[in-house]
């Protein structure tokens, strides 16, 4: 595990041991000596493990002999054990609290290290206030201080956190992270390093390789099933790390380190299911540098991908970047620095943006914290900028190392990955409180599909915020099933436009608004007509203000379609059609519906459609398609329509 803070290491502390060797004052017990000497020449050798044997001597036959213990500290501070250098470092104190105060500084470090964050926040006071700092430019203590602040305030002050195992199915000795779920939770998958030779009880991390698994929810029992390597051509016999899947499960993004055709360290891959199976990953090479890319995470949109990089033109080791990509991943901009509201000097690492776009949980080495790598939140605001990012706070961020982590669509549940309390990393779950909940996104699936002869079709779909004009989602439907599914953020209103070639396009609204059960998908299946002569299609996404033929801004994202659709198909003549419901008189409506039709034939010819090509009607409620009986039945009845004259 890496170190955050920079120690003085054993070397640094010859002159003391030098003079230990020679002449103490601590001691006059000549083997404890002739011991002390034996352990600084180990320790000059690097031989750190004889180094210690010797110190044990030392100490066993002088317990009040410093500088042996000070030499034991140093060696343990060196190996990165803060445990026991923290209570070498506390023996040392305990003889003699004025042989060196800023060895203050130290056990500040050490026991912040292993969560004592009061006995830290004491000791760190004492560096302050006690000791002369200008001599100690090169301790970042100002530093340290605010993190042994932070973290034994939240100590003190518990969230609602209760992180559960997520079981025996997916969690083993080994180690577990990187968890991808699917939008309808059923599907986990997951990262594991395994040994490169099954049959070694080696730990050592060259003997290891990173593999994905995948694991299936199991309804009888309520857990996720054991876990297998995930199928296709993914997993080798080098590193297969970190990755993310699209929310239609469709598309894998994940990292592979040193392959041969790799631009560095670590690379970014993408492969598609397609005929169920998944495609050969393919290096993205327009996004991957000569540098570590790695830590995916693809906007439920597919607009964008968030990864970890330590690129050229960062802040610090690591950081946080996203880049716009098409559907096949390649970048079509440059990769973009998520600023210095979310990176710092340090690490940050593990990015992964919620289904409501602009929630993002990344985990952070330089932002104030409990101890390792914490797990952490910023929301973009409508300007594009990223707000504070907010630590999730104790016991889900503690002394050890948490990351990985991501937010089912809901924004109810999160899993990550811990090693607390134990040496392996394992992935945990637990419930969102509601004062760090995302905005809850569902998921809108159905297939696509041909009206005459129900024949299933590969067609392009895009979803548009009705109220904004945004487009939230382009997409393919599946080529032999014609399915599809998108992950759309609650508490909005959806255009969804359908069309393929030889095919009148198809037009349809619904909202997520007051959903009960975001767990529950909306389910679509759109029938696309023939695009034949005497053929109608309704405009369900044109309206118009209350009893006027004026029409609303929501209404151009469908228009900006038609005028596309005309364009696609020189050839094509549609008449307008203007629809009323039964209130008010027929001579009343007749002429609503006739201005209204004529408002939508006058916009197409304002964007070069040319006029000859339109004509328009009003036909008042002489066309009913539902019961005017009832507000709903009305309401459908109330519509625009376009019907084919010709296509010659």
């Amino acid at each position: 595990m890496k170190r955050i803070f920079s120690f003085l290491i054993i070397f640094f502390a010859f002159s003391f041991f030098v003079q230990a060797q020679n002449n103490s004052v601590y001691t006059k017990n000549k083997s404890a000596i002739k011991s002390f000497n034996k352990a600084v020449s180990y320790m000059e050798q690097r031989q750190n493990r004889m180094a210690i044997t010797e110190i044990e001597k030392a100490i066993e036959k002088d317990p009040n002999f410093l500088e042996a213990w000070l030499l034991k500290a140093e060696i343990y501070d060196f190996l990165g054990k803060a445990n026991e250098s923290y209570l070498s470092y506390a023996k040392v104190f305990e003889i003699d609290a004025q042989y060196d105060p800023a060895l203050s500084f130290k056990l500040a470090a050490n026991s912040y290290k292993i969560g004592k964050y009061s006995v830290a926040k004491k000791y760190i006071d004492f560096f302050c206030n006690e000791v002369d700092t200008m001599r100690y430019r090169n301790y970042d203590f100002k530093r340290l201080r605010e993190f042994i602040y932070f973290a034994d305030s939240a100590y003190k002050n518990p969230k609602d956190f209760k992180p559960i195992n997520i079981g025996p199915g997916v969690n083993t000795h080994f180690d577990e992270y990187w968890p991808s779920l699917s939008v309808d939770e059923r599907v986990l998958v997951f990262t594991r390093q395994i040994p490169i030779n099954p049959n070694s009880t080696s730990r050592d991390p060259s003997s290891m390789q990173e593999d994905l698994f995948v694991s299936y929810f199991d309804d009888k029992t309520g857990q996720f099933i054991k876990a297998i390597p995930m199928p296709g051509n993914i997993n080798t016999k080098l590193n297969e790390g970190a990755q993310c899947i699209s929310a239609d499960g469709k598309t894998c993004v994940f990292t592979a380190c040193n392959r041969p055709e790799g631009k560095g360290s670590c690379d970014l891959y993408i492969m598609f299911l397609r005929g169920g199976k998944w495609t050969d990953p393919q290096n993205l090479e327009s996004i991957n540098t000569a540098s570590w890319d790695s830590n995916p995470s693809l906007s439920a949109d597919g607009k964008y991908l968030y990864f970890a990089s330590g690129r050229a033109g960062g802040y610090g080791k690591t950081d946080i970047w996203r880049v716009r990509i098409d559907a096949e991943g390649n970048a079509l901009d440059e990769a973009e620095n998520l600023g210095q509201q979310i990176n710092t000097q340090f690490e940050e690492l593990s990015p992964f943006i919620h289904p409501d776009g602009r929630t993002l949980y990344f985990a952070s080495r330089g932002h104030p914290g409990m101890g390792d790598f914490d797990l952490f939140y910023s929301k973009l605001d409508n300007n594009g900028n990223w707000s504070k990012p907010v630590n999730l706070g104790y016991p889900l961020n503690t002394m050890g190392e948490e990351r990985s982590l991501i937010v089912n669509a809901r924004g109810d549940i999160a899993m990550f990955a811990s090693n607390v309390g134990r040496k392996d990393l394992d992935i945990y779950f637990f419930l969102i409180p509601e004062e760090i909940k995302p905005v809850a996104a569902t998921y809108v699936k159905g297939y696509v599909y041909n009206a005459k002869t129900n024949q299933r079709l590969e067609a392009k779909c895009e979803l548009f915020d009705i109220e904004s004009g945004e487009e939230m989602v382009r997409l393919t439907t599946d080529k032999i099933t014609g399915e599809y599914l998108v992950t759309l953020p609650v508490e909005r209103d959806y255009a969804f436009n359908v069309e393929k070639t030889g095919f009148l396009f198809h037009s349809e609204n619904f909202s997520l608004k007051n959903i009960k059960d975001p767990e529950q998908p909306f389910i679509l299946n759109i029938p696309l007509q023939p695009l034949e002569e005497g053929v109608t299609v309704i405009l369900k996404n044109i309206f118009f203000a209350f009893d006027s033929y004026e029409l609303l801004p929501e209404s151009y994202a469908e228009l900006k379609i038609v005028v596309d659709y005309l364009n696609t198909n020189p050839n094509l003549k549609i008449e307008i059609g203007g629809h009323t419901d039964n209130v008010g008189s027929k001579a009343y409506n007749k002429t609503l519906s006739e201005n209204r039709a004529k408002s939508v034939y006058t916009y197409l010819i304002s964007k070069g459609i040319d006029k000859d090509r339109l004509s328009y009607k009003g036909y008042d409620f002489s066309i009913p398609i539902a019961d005017n009986a009832t507000e709903e039945g009305r309401a459908l009845n109330r519509r625009t329509e376009f019907k084919v004259i010709s296509n010659k």
